[in-house]
This record gives structure tokens, sequence and C-alpha cells, in this order.
């Protein structure tokens, strides 16, 4: 049989022999009816938990609207261009409207990025500030969460109606995406992310769908409500990255709402573990580069069975990736190691990528497809490495007897639970 997985903007392909038990877990989904911009109004129509935007904000009022960076696809243009028209319609100015773009500890996007991500016109009208949690003059210190000192941008404090927008999907860390996370960490200081992002706040295993008893979610959460953002509109997107609808209101209630939602149309059961897991995390610009790609890495890792191999097709067209990721994995003198370090130093930009890759690397081989990768510089990071899908499966295959191979073509978007 043929199986194929995105890969960059397309896909790769590689043929496995049809006496092999192969279990490709690409679940169909129902088309969405109706246009993007109908589904998001029928959400501003009907807010959970607040009133109506435009009942919400009213003249005088200093608006900040928080928007993703360029490592976070979604409809923002049209999230942003529904929520101008409710603001204006509110009697709001443009010269009162402000955006701040989270980061958390992301480089920057470029011009031509932020114009993809809003619009040109938005770009050209509307300040736009970019936050750096390195730059300490910018921000303020919030108060105390769980022992957390919470240090965020200052536009956040200088606006009087915070709106946050994004989209709700499965998350390794924080079990979804969206909400509070525009927050924290998305525009929040590096000595707050240091502690948030460490153990034992974060959780030590993949926590996909995972929010109860999740510290890095409950207390993301407390301190989106302690900024007192009074008004979240999210995309909820299915295991085709569809947006089945939006969820807007209440940062707690409307959340929690898109969570259900998600939840229903992204659960996957999985029958066993596999020998051999064949991954993908959905295409660019998650396989932009191998520090982008581990989020579908963390979903096939509780998928393999231990001692297997975990074959991660990554494009990686801009290389290994940004921050300590590539430096403390060649550092490391073992996987071990690697974690041992993480547990005594903590986060810091990078380096927490460092320790999920060497987490995954104690359960499985990995195996990435790129021919873009240098594999030297790979094996330097305990990674195989083959220049295509089929390179790879001819390597893997023989050193199993009659394994059994899951193939995820979008491991990004589920929430698996092995039923076995």
């Amino acid at each position: 049989m043929i199986i194929r997985v995105p890969f960059g903007t397309g896909t790769i392909a590689a043929e496995i022999p049809d006496s092999l038990r192969v279990h490709v877990v690409d679940p169909k989904t129902e088309a969405v009816t109706g246009t993007e911009e109908e589904r998001i109004e029928a959400a501003l129509d009907a807010p959970i938990g607040t009133a109506r935007l435009e009942e919400t904000a009213k003249p005088g009022d200093k608006v900040l609207i928080v928007v993703n960076d360029h490592t976070r696809p979604g409809p923002n243009r049209q999230i942003v261009a529904a929520v101008l028209e409710r603001l204006h319609r509110a009697g709001v100015p443009d010269a009162d409207i402000r955006f701040i773009c989270a980061t958390g500890s992301h480089r920057a996007p470029t011009d031509s990025e932020m114009r993809a991500i809003v619009g040109d016109e938005v770009v050209e009208k509307y300040e736009i500030v970019m936050h750096n949690c390195r730059d300490k003059d910018s921000l303020y210190r919030l108060g105390e969460i769980d022992g957390l000192d919470i240090w965020l941008n200052k536009a956040v404090r200088e606006a009087d109606l915070v709106i946050t927008t994004g989209l709700i999907a499965p998350h390794h860390t924080a079990g979804f995406s969206g909400g509070r996370k525009s927050i924290l960490p998305g525009v929040t200081g590096l000595d707050t992310l240091r502690v948030h992002h460490s153990l034992p706040m974060r959780p030590y295993n993949p926590s996909m769908g995972i929010l109860e008893g999740n510290r890095f979610h409950d207390v993301a959460l407390a301190a989106a409500k302690l900024a007192g953002v009074r008004f979240m509109i999210n995309a909820v997107q299915d295991l085709k990255k569809q947006n089945v609808c939006y969820v807007a209101g209440d940062i707690e209630l409307a959340h929690a709402e898109g969570v259900r939602i998600c939840r229903e149309h992204n659960s996957v059961s999985i029958p066993a573990l596999a020998d051999v897991v064949v991954c993908s995390p959905g295409g660019y610009p998650r396989d932009s580069d191998l520090y982008q790609a581990q989020k579908g890495l963390a979903v096939a890792e509780t998928l393999v069975k231990p001692g297997g191999t975990v074959i991660l097709c990554a494009r990686s067209e801009l290389g290994v990736g940004e921050g300590l990721f590539p430096q403390w994995m060649k550092e490391g003198e073992s996987p071990e190691a690697i974690i041992e370090r993480y547990k005594k130093e903590g986060f810091n930009v990078g380096n927490n990528k460092a320790f999920m890759y060497a987490r995954a690397l104690l359960r499985a081989k990995i195996l990435v497809v790129s021919e873009l990768l240098d594999p030297e510089e790979l094996k330097e990071m305990f990674l195989d490495w083959a220049p295509d899908l089929q390179s790879a499966l001819d390597q893997v295959l023989p050193d199993y007897d009659d394994p059994l191979v899951t193939v995820l073509p979008r491991a990004v978007s589920m929430i698996p639970r092995v039923t076995e």
C-alpha cells in the first residue's frame, strides 16, 4: 500500500508491503458549512458569559487587541476585521485601538509576516506592539500566582479593554491552545516564562487534551483573569485544520466551551501501541524546522512502543531551529543527561525543545526525514536521518518481526487515546 503524509507545502509518500499491519490515523471530517465570516459573526452575536463586544466597549476606552505571531497560523484577518467592525459600532475610534503581537519567547514577525497575519490595512493604520519577553523596560509586575511572579507587557496595563484572539486546538503542554495562552506565555516576561515553562509547573509528559491537574494551564488562566481580559474570540479547529466554529466571550467560559467542541472533533482512539510510528506535524509551517516539528513528535511518542521507532517527516526548510535547542542537544552526553540538566537549570529559550526531544528519545529511536538537513548534525543530536520516507521505512522495517506501523498524517491536531 502507499502511505502519504504532509511535508512542507506538499506531501511525501512511500510504499509499504501489503503483508504488514498498517494503521493510518486520518479520520474523515465533515465539511464545514457557511463562510468564516458567518461563523465569526455567529460567535460575536452570542458571546458566552459576557455582553456583546459592541456593548462591552464604549467611546473613550483604550482597546488592546492581542494577536498570534507567525508560528500560530489561523484566521487572524477575518477575526480582526470582525472585531474592528464591532468596536467601531460601539463608537471606539481607530486612534484608541492598538494591537500587540503575542510572541511569547519567539522572535518578532517580519513586516511581511505581520501583513500576512492581520493584513496590509491593519499594519498601516494601527500601532502594533511587538512583544519582547527580554525587554524588562516594557514589562510590569501584575502580581503573584502559585508562587510565580507574573510580568506582562505594559500595553496590557495601559488598556481599558483587552481582547484576545487566536485558535483552540490540542496542545502538547497546555492541553489546548487559545484563550489564556494569549497572555501567558503570549505577552509575558522571560523571568515568568522561566518558571512557568520549567518543571514541575509544566507537565513532564505530553499532555494533549489534559487540563485537569495541569498547573501550566491553571496558572495561565489565573494570569489572564488577573490581567483583566474582558473578551476573547477563538476559532476551534478540527483534525484537518478546518475552523468548525468560533467561540467568543469570557476568557474562561468561552474557552471551556471551545475545548469541549475541540474534544469532540479531535479525539482519536488508537487500538494499540505501534512498533513504528510515521509522523507528520501536518506540513508547513508546523514542519518549517525541527523546533516546530516537536509538536507532532509529542503525539507520536505516546503511541510508539518502548524501544520502537518514530519516523518524523519534517521538511525543515529553516533548518534545525532556534535558541538553545540544537546547542543543548549537541552538548548533552545522552538524552538522560539533557533531561537532568533541564531539571536543574529550568527553561530558557529553546532548551525546552531539547528536553522534549530527549524525553522522546528515552522511549524510542527517532529518525528524521528531510533531504535539507545535515545527517552529521542530526547524529550529534542523537537523531537518525533519511532523505525520504521510502528510505526511512526500508531502513527501519527490517529491524522488526511483523511490525505494527501507525501513520499520523496530522499529528499536531490529535488527542490520542490508546484503547488497548
